[in-house]
C-alpha cells in the first residue's frame, strides 16, 4: 500500500508540474491600488476631504472630474505598462498574466463616466501585444459596483469614517454593498440588480474579448468578502459560468472562494461530471 501510494503520488506530483503555469499579476495599471502605486496618489497629499482626496478609482474620478481624472488615467496607462514590459515577461518565460479590470470599462457610470473613456481600447491593446509575445490572460473583474469587499481593490473602499479633516478609519468599519445590505451580520437582502450587473458585464467581456487568442480565462469577481452570502455567490457562479460557455467554452472560468478554502463548501458548485474548465482560486 505504501508503494501504491507512493507511485500514485508521483504520477500527481508529475501531472501537476505538467499543468502548472509560470504567471504573473498586472496590479495597479486598469484597476488603482496605492499600496502598488503610491506616487500616482502623492498629487493628493496635503489635501482635505472638504478639498477632494482620492485613495481609490471611484474617489480619484470623484475627485478630480471627468476631464482631469482621464487626463492622469491614460498618462497612467500608457506609462505603467508598455510593449517592452510583456516582452520581458514573454523573454523571462512567463506564459500567463493576470490582468485586474473594472465592472466599468464597458458600462461607464457615476463618477467613472468619462474619467475612464479609452480603458476598453487600451486592454484591445494590452491583448493584441500579449498575442504577440504568446502570452496567455486571465481577464479578472477586479471590482463590481457598490464592491465586493469593501478594499480599495475593488474600485471603492466601503464605509470610511472621517475623524476629522485630515485623517479617516477603514479597516474597523468592515462592509461589502455589491450583493446587498449588509446589516452587520448578514445581508438582510440581495441586490439583484448588481448581480445582473455583474453578469451582464461578463457577457459583455466575452462578447468583446471571448474569442481573442490571448484570452485564456476569465474570473468575474476578485475576492467577494468573508461574508459574502455563500448560496447567492454559488447561483452567481453558475449563471457567469453558462455565459462563458456560451459564447467560448474554451475560456477557463476561474472563481474565487470568497476566503473559504475549504472543499465541503465548493464541492456542490457543478456535478462531478461538470467541471471542464473550472478552476478555484484562493488567497
Amino acid at each position: 500500500m505504501r508503494i501504491t501510494n507512493f507511485i500514485a503520488s508521483a504520477v500527481l506530483a508529475s501531472q501537476a508540474a505538467a499543468d502548472a503555469m509560470v504567471g504573473t499579476n498586472m496590479g495597479g495599471w486598469m484597476v488603482l491600488e496605492p499600496w502598488i502605486t503610491p506616487s500616482f496618489f502623492y498629487r493628493f497629499l496635503g489635501k482635505t476631504q472638504a478639498e477632494g482626496v482620492g485613495m481609490d478609482c471611484y474617489t480619484v474620478c470623484e475627485a478630480l472630474g471627468a476631464e482631469e481624472g482621464n487626463k492622469i488615467m491614460r498618462a497612467h496607462w500608457d506609462s505603467w505598462v508598455t510593449e517592452d514590459h510583456l516582452k520581458a515577461l514573454s523573454e523571462r518565460e512567463v506564459e500567463i498574466v493576470r490582468l485586474p479590470i473594472g465592472d466599468w470599462t464597458l458600462n461607464q457610470y457615476g463618477p467613472y463616466v468619462g474619467c475612464m473613456d479609452g480603458a476598453a481600447e487600451k486592454i484591445d491593446w494590452f491583448l493584441d501585444t500579449a498575442a504577440k509575445y504568446n502570452l496567455k490572460v486571465l481577464l479578472d473583474v477586479h471590482a463590481l459596483k457598490d464592491s465586493q469587499n469593501g478594499f480599495d481593490n475593488s474600485g471603492k473602499a466601503s464605509d470610511l469614517t472621517w475623524t476629522d479633516q485630515n485623517n479617516f478609519k477603514h479597516w474597523s468599519i468592515q462592509n461589502a454593498s455589491w450583493m446587498g445590505h449588509w446589516n452587520g451580520t448578514t445581508y438582510d437582502w440581495i441586490n439583484q440588480d448588481n448581480i445582473n450587473w455583474a453578469i451582464e458585464n461578463v457577457r459583455g467581456l466575452m462578447t468583446r474579448w471571448g474569442n481573442h487568442p490571448a484570452v485564456y480565462a476569465l474570473e468575474p469577481v476578485n475576492e467577494p468578502w468573508w461574508n459574502t452570502d455563500i448560496p447567492t455567490l454559488k447561483d452567481f457562479y453558475r449563471s457567469v459560468r453558462s455565459v462563458i460557455r456560451e459564447i467560448n467554452p474554451e475560456v477557463k472560468f476561474v472563481f474565487h472562494d470568497s476566503f473559504i478554502p475549504n472543499a465541503y463548501v465548493w464541492n456542490d458548485l457543478f456535478a462531478d461530471d461538470d467541471t471542464y474548465n473550472v478552476v478555484v482560486d484562493t488567497h
